[in-house]
């Protein structure tokens, strides 16, 4: 049911039919713990973990960075959506197995269960109901599974699961999925990050993802994705101008996208090129993730992005990058990193997103990337050289 994100139809029939079944689903799970459970449960802190991934490929992402951090030396296995399962191929150095789920199929978490011999499920889902209900049927039809999840406003979530974690609005995203592996609210401000993720913060440019490349080329990604996206589009007219500066400047820009911002991409580049830009090239489609990701950390100098996934993908690749972000609040899903700077709007509604969806009814008052200014963003470049 999060198969599409961006539908707000899903995420009604999530709600609502979602509610009856978790309320049909506590009901026999009450009724297990209190007939058939001869202990209570206890975390365990060793064999096989299933982390559960339905958001989208930058939850991904993150939820993998806390991952190698937090779990490492346990075997820790990975269900996630169709849609994510290119990404989540990048990381076999984290998990020893992927399970590809139909989140339609109401017993996939189960029978991923039973395939692997899990111990222990990890629930990343933030807000959807269809998480709990797949793995509070695991739990119920499995007989040593200890299950974890974010604890929410919604009591018949938070049942489901044996153990519930804050998901704290004021904490980034990555620092949540620490708090759901640890099993307790040790981080409990942003600035407790470095201490935790040493690699992206503390390294030096010599000892991260790789050594940085002086190779006077800047990706671009200007497309984002999900839920009313274009809310989250810097524009075009904007993104010209600061081509037409980093072509000044003697760079060769390179602009990335899916295979369906092809046309778009190309058409960018056109008129980049009738205003003088003659070093720009689209690679919207051209490459998988894996061969994007080596793309970046092989040829890419640095980058500027919108608040997507690639944003994060770049993080991970090792790539200093700016984010522009308008509704999405950095705090909660900006770049990750000592090498990453978020930009907001100098005015307008902004950093109000918690889960992803929560826009204001009216895209007039929702959108405020136009009151970020090109001057802001090349002023940002100046400062990521420095790092």
């Amino acid at each position: 049911m999060q198969e599409k994100r961006g539908s707000a139809y899903l995420r009604q029939i999530d709600h609502y039919v979602g509610a009856v079944i978790l309320l049909a689903l506590n009901l026999v799970l009450s009724i297990k713990r209190t007939f058939w459970a001869t202990k209570s449960k206890k975390k365990p802190d060793h064999g096989a973990v299933l982390l559960v991934c339905f958001g989208a490929i930058g939850d991904l992402i993150v939820l993998t960075t806390a991952a190698r951090q937090q779990l490492a030396g346990r075997s820790v296995y990975l269900a996630c959506s169709k849609l994510n399962y290119p990404c989540a191929k990048l990381y076999a150095d984290v998990y020893a197995d992927i399970a590809v789920l139909d989140v339609r199929n109401l017993l996939a978490v189960h029978r991923a269960c039973e395939r692997f011999g899990i111990s222990q499920i990890m629930d990343s889902t933030q807000w959807a109901n269809i998480g709990p209900i797949q793995v509070g049927l695991a739990s119920l039809l499995g007989k040593t599974l200890f299950t974890s999840g974010f604890q929410t406003q919604s009591a018949l979530r938070n049942r489901v699961y044996d153990q519930v974690i804050p998901h704290a609005r004021d904490l980034h995203e990555v620092a949540n999925f620490i708090n759901l592996m640890a099993g307790a609210q040790c981080i409990t401000g942003n600035a407790h990050l470095p201490a935790y993720l040493p690699a992206l913060y503390q390294a030096s440019k010599k000892t991260l993802n790789r050594v940085h490349p002086k190779t006077d080329k800047v990706l671009l990604h200007l497309w984002p994705s999900g839920n009313r996206a274009y809310l989250k589009a810097w524009p075009e007219a904007y993104w010209l101008e600061l081509a037409q500066f980093l072509s000044s400047q003697g760079y060769e820009i390179y602009l990335s996208g899916a295979p369906s911002d092809q046309t778009r991409t190309e058409h960018f580049c056109e008129q980049a090129r009738l205003a003088g830009i003659n070093h720009i090239h689209s690679i919207a489609g051209k490459y998988d993730l894996g061969a994007l990701k080596q793309f970046m950390q092989e040829q890419i100098e640095w980058a500027v992005s919108v608040n997507t996934g690639i944003l994060h993908l770049l993080v991970d690749a090792g790539v200093p990058v700016i984010g522009l972000h308008g509704g999405v609040n950095p705090q909660r899903w900006g770049p990750l990193g000592s090498e990453s700077i978020s930009l907001l709007p100098q005015s307008g509604k902004s950093a109000y997103l918690h889960y992803g969806f929560e826009y204001p009814k009216n895209d007039t008052d929702a959108y405020s990337l136009d009151k970020l200014t090109v001057q802001q963003v090349i002023e940002a470049t100046a400062v990521l050289k420095t790092l």
